[in-house]
């Protein structure tokens, strides 16, 4: 009997390290976030590919805490986790990612010129070790004034909301340049922390703006309440990039539709995990985008937004 154990233990062995070496490895994705780990939308888009996260697919997220001087510490954080592939859903996220690692795979959304900016060779040709999707917010800059114009018809001057935080980003040039075009004069005011936001749309107010403008940046995203409240406070109309500001009380709205964005990225992923080079994939632009308005605000601030503009939206809220 002791040897047939003698025998039977090292078969056991032999069975279990050939078992476990012929199981499939389970990818690990890394996702950078700036405040929240909220991935759900991503996690739709791997179960359109038939993953099973926490199953066959496993997210292990890391947060700079909504401070942008936490990125790189949360970055290097996934690196030596050694997952597989980074999913950075914002520019700033995407850069922090290109600056811990050049060589595990790093899946973006980025709201700036990736080539300008130097996080990619070019779109149709990354080079490197990063693709995405490149939403030309510097692009839509004149659409959303001229949006903006024809809801506030006689509108002169604009008190544009900035982050120096992501002053790298050209949005301050190209809103300048852009309300120039127009006509308008834009007065930037750079904020910081939340509560500079207050402060901020008061000055705007006592210097006479006739609307706020507000530029991309992760912090002003977080702070759509408090924008709304002050805008309407000062009986200000306010444009945004994305339609969780009209949500909040916001007038106006024009941008990507940011969950599609987002559910999008798990395509790549995909192909990264099946062995595809980010050098390779094309970088990726959207090709709708929502204008949303709030007619309770509008009334609010006592406009009549043009019937013509209301039937051109995608989102009105009543």
């Amino acid at each position: 009997m002791r040897c047939g154990s003698s025998v039977l233990l090292p078969a056991l062995l032999i069975a279990a390290s050939a078992f476990a070496q012929s199981a499939p490895k389970v990818p690990h994705i890394g996702w950078l976030a700036w405040a929240r780990c909220g991935t759900s939308s991503f996690e739709n888009g791997l179960r359109d590919f038939g993953y099973v996260p926490g199953t066959s697919v496993v997210i292990e997220c890391r947060s700079a805490g909504s401070r942008y001087e936490r990125l790189p510490m949360a970055a290097e954080e996934l690196v030596r986790r050694g997952v597989d592939v980074i999913v950075a859903a914002s520019q700033p996220t995407a850069q922090a990612a290109h600056d811990a690692t050049g060589t595990i795979p790093i899946v973006m959304i980025a709201s700036g010129d990736p080539v300008a900016s130097g996080l990619v060779d070019s779109l149709a040709h990354p080079g490197g070790n990063i693709t995405g999707l490149s939403y030309y917010a510097t692009e839509l800059t004149a659409k959303r004034l001229e949006l903006l114009r024809e809801a506030v018809p006689g509108i002169a001057r604009i008190g544009v909301l900035a982050n120096p935080a992501v002053a790298y980003l050209p949005f301050v040039t190209d809103t300048v340049r852009a309300a120039a075009t127009l006509g308008l004069s834009a007065a930037i005011h750079q904020v910081s922390e939340p509560q500079e936001i207050d402060v901020a749309v008061a000055d705007m107010a006592d210097e006479g703006a006739d609307a706020v403008f507000v530029l991309p940046d992760l912090m002003l995203s977080d702070e759509a309440e408090r924008i709304a409240a002050a805008a309407l406070r000062h009986r200000l109309p306010t444009m945004a990039w994305g339609s969780w500001f009209t949500e909040a009380g916001c007038l106006m709205a024009y941008s990507a539709e940011y969950a599609n964005m987002t559910r999008s990225l798990a395509g790549l992923v995909d192909k990264i995990i099946k062995g595809a080079k980010p050098a390779d994939l094309p970088i990726d632009q959207p090709s709708h985008f929502r204008l949303s308005i709030n007619q309770r605000t509008a009334r609010a601030l006592g406009l009549t937004i043009p019937q013509s503009l209301l039937l051109r939206a995608d989102e009105v809220i009543q």
